[in-house]
C-alpha cells in the first residue's frame, strides 16, 4: 500500500512540475547513464509451493549486471527517472529432503528490472553532486520455468522496487561519471503473515527476493 501511495504521489508531482516549467526548453534537461556493475544476493522461497518438490530454496548467483539509467530534470535538483537492469544468472534449487541440504544446478537465466521513479541531487551547481534515488517497477526472471518438472514457481514477472544513493562527478557540463548503490527486492511466491490489531488474523503477503547492486557509469548529458 505505501508503495502505490508513493508512486500515485510521485506521478502527481512530476505532472505538476511539468506543467508549470512547459515554457522552458527542453534544452539540458536529459541525462543517460549506460552503466555495468555487480548485482549480488538473491533467494526465492518455494517451501511447500510445489507438493511434488523436495524444494526449499531456489537461489540467485550473483554477477556482474549492465544497464541504462535515464534521467529527465524537472526541477534543478530534482528528476524523474527510469532505469533498466540486466543481470546474467544461473539458479540453484536446495532441496530440503538431504542432510546436509544440498543446492543443485537448476538453470542459467537472466534478470531484468524495469523501474520508474525520482532522483534527487544535492549540490547541483558543483563537479561533484551527491544524490539518493529510488523507483517501482517489475523484474522479469527469465527462464525461470525452463524445467517444469523439476520446479515450477507459476511467475515471469513480479513487482520491483529500488532505494539508495550515491555520486555524480562531471568532468565538464556534458559527461561525468556516477557511483550508483542500490537495495532492490522483488516480490516472488505467495505466503503468509500474521498481522495483530485488537485480534490476530492470517493475511495474504509475498514473499521477497532480496539484492544488492552496486554500479558504474558515464553521464551522458543532453
Amino acid at each position: 500500500m505505501f508503495f502505490r501511495k508513493f508512486l500515485i504521489l510521485v506521478f502527481v508531482i512530476a505532472c505538476g512540475a511539468s506543467c508549470a516549467l512547459a515554457q522552458d526548453s527542453f534544452a539540458d534537461k536529459f541525462e543517460v547513464t549506460p552503466f555495468g556493475g555487480y548485482k549480488f544476493g538473491g533467494k526465492i522461497n518455494v517451501y511447500g509451493y510445489d507438493a511434488n518438490s523436495n524444494v526449499e530454496n531456489v537461489f540467485v548467483k550473483s554477477n556482474l549486471d549492465y544497464g541504462v539509467i535515464a534521467d529527465y530534470s524537472i526541477w534543478s535538483s530534482f528528476a524523474a527517472e527510469f532505469m533498466w537492469v540486466r543481470q546474467p544468472t544461473i539458479y540453484s534449487q536446495e532441496d530440503y529432503d538431504t542432510t546436509p541440504p544440498t543446492s543443485d544446478f537448476l538453470a542459467k537465466g537472466t534478470l531484468s528490472t524495469y523501474t520508474f521513479g525520482v532522483n534527487y541531487t544535492f549540490r547541483g551547481d558543483s563537479k561533484v553532486r551527491p544524490f539518493v534515488a529510488g523507483g517501482l517497477g517489475w523484474t522479469n526472471f527469465g527462464n525461470l520455468d525452463s524445467q517444469p518438472s523439476v520446479l515450477y514457481v507459476g511467475f515471469y514477472n513480479k513487482f520491483a522496487y529500488n532505494i539508495g544513493g550515491g555520486v555524480k562527478y562531471f568532468f565538464n557540463k556534458y559527461a561525468g561519471l556516477r557511483f550508483d548503490l542500490r537495495f532492490a527486492p522483488s516480490r516472488t511466491t505467495p505466503g503468509v503473515s500474521e498481522e495483530c490489531y485488537i485480534t490476530c488474523e492470517e493475511v495474504s503477503s509475498s514473499y521477497h527476493m532480496n539484492q544488492g547492486e552496486v554500479n558504474l557509469g558515464l553521464i551522458l548529458k543532453f
